[in-house]
């Protein structure tokens, strides 16, 4: 089952795509302002891959929210 994330990087999108190949299956999808970007992984067992990239600082599952939700 597929899982898309939201990623928050403290290097430059750039680099980040170039190591983003040391998660097998993850692909790039989006970039985010500021400093953020989606990637969909394999399995949600792939967002610790994600999370041991360098210049990774956050990751958090993207999910849809409504119009009225508070962000």
């Amino acid at each position: 089952m597929k899982a898309s994330y939201i990623v928050t990087l403290s290097v430059p999108v750039a680099d980040f795509r170039t190591r983003l190949a040391d998660v097998p299956g993850a692909v790039f999808v989006r970039e985010l302002p500021p400093s953020r970007v989606v990637v969909v992984v394999p399995s949600p067992s792939a967002r610790h891959g994600l999370s041991r990239l360098p210049g990774v600082t956050a990751v958090q599952e993207d999910r849809p929210r409504r119009p009225h939700e508070d962000r």
